[in-house]
């Protein structure tokens, strides 16, 4: 159904209720003439704005000045006139700042849903491109890891003193780093459907010896670098989707690998202690560079990347997974040179 425009609208009111005066002449003679106008043109004004509420004052105006001679009275005026049209342009202006008003009220509502729809289009793009980078980041690891290990393997087996003890323990390698890319896909799937965390309890130090190895494969190069344990018994256990803490490690052990690759002095210290009662600190350390000045208050953040090929996503998405833990991660220097990162996890009664 057509809508009617808002100023024939108050037209087709504000006639009527003014034009009904003229069947009343019989009844009220020349008193109250006007009676009818006042409503009529507040109608008119409050529904069409200005133009309308100025044709149902004039109409009103020439109405009771037919009153007023109908009767045998004197009509109005100039200055009765003046007073009358007066009141009829305060209504008219007052309906059309109303009809303005609601008119910018409507298109500013338009465009807020406009740019919420934007907004959202953006996020679900920026979803679709944070989740292929976080693939692209994470697979890579594994994958290089098995291009690795399926190369040696290779290597033993044209060599015709190949051991299968020694290819076997390869293959075993390149299965287990095939089972952690697809842990890894499982898990960005349960991002996207927000699947919740596979919270067990986990033994901190099995989880950071894997995480090291891969990390150490896939980073050291060709200069060895020194690695040191210093985990504290007593806070071993901790509660954590082991596959997604994981990755936290392989972030930190590797990107420190990677910090000290210009250093004379390599050496990566692990660990993990008590910080309170509920939770467990974690913390990987290294003797490179330290910490860039201009980007030490945004390592976290997303595509921020002190590295001149870096990506900028490992360090926000090992945030955003200590974070879904109820944990906190944060980067210091190391008093021995280098810088230290922390995080935390609950801790396993």
């Amino acid at each position: 159904m057509q809508r009617i425009p808002s100023s024939l609208l108050a037209v087709g009111i504000g006639m009527p209720i003014v034009l009904l005066r003229i069947p009343l002449q019989g009844v009220l003679g020349a008193s109250s003439p006007l009676i009818l106008s006042w409503p009529a043109t507040m109608i008119a004004a409050f529904i069409g704005g200005f133009w309308p509420a100025i044709a149902v004052s004039l109409v009103g105006l020439a109405v009771g000045q037919w009153v007023l001679t109908t009767a045998g009275s004197r009509p109005l005026g100039p200055g009765g006139i003046v007073i009358f049209m007066a009141f009829g342009l305060v209504f008219a202006v007052a309906g059309d700042l109303r009809k303005r008003g609601l008119a910018r009220a409507k298109a500013d509502a338009a465009r807020l849903d406009d740019m919420q729809r934007r907004l959202v289009n953006v996020a679900r793009l920026n979803a679709m491109g944070e989740i292929a980078a976080t693939l692209a980041h994470e697979l890579n690891q594994p994958l290089t890891a098995i291009a690795g290990y399926a190369g040696a393997a290779h290597r033993l087996v044209e060599r015709n003193g190949a051991e299968p003890a020694g290819v076997a323990e390869l293959l075993e390698k390149i299965d287990g780093q095939t089972a952690r890319a697809r842990h890894i896909v499982g898990r960005i799937r349960g991002y996207v459907t927000q699947g919740d965390l596979v919270l067990k309890p986990q033994s901190i130090s099995e989880m950071f010896q894997e995480a090291r190895a891969v990390a150490i494969a896939t980073a050291e190069g060709d200069r060895p670098t020194t690695l040191r344990d210093d985990f504290d018994p007593t806070a071993d256990q901790v509660l954590a989707d082991r596959i997604q803490v994981q990755q936290v490690m392989v972030n930190l052990v590797r990107n420190a690998v990677e910090a000290m690759a210009q250093s004379p002095r390599r050496e990566v210290r692990i660990g993990a202690r008590l910080k309170s009662e509920d939770l467990v600190e974690a913390f990987v350390a290294d003797t490179g560079p330290g910490l860039p000045q201009d980007l030490a208050e945004r390592l976290f953040e997303p595509f921020v990347s002190g590295k001149p090929d870096g990506m900028g996503i490992g360090l926000s998405i090992s945030r955003s997974i200590v974070e879904a833990h109820g944990g906190e991660i944060r980067a210091e220097p190391n008093p021995d040179g280098g810088a230290v990162f922390h995080f935390t996890l609950r801790r396993a009664s």
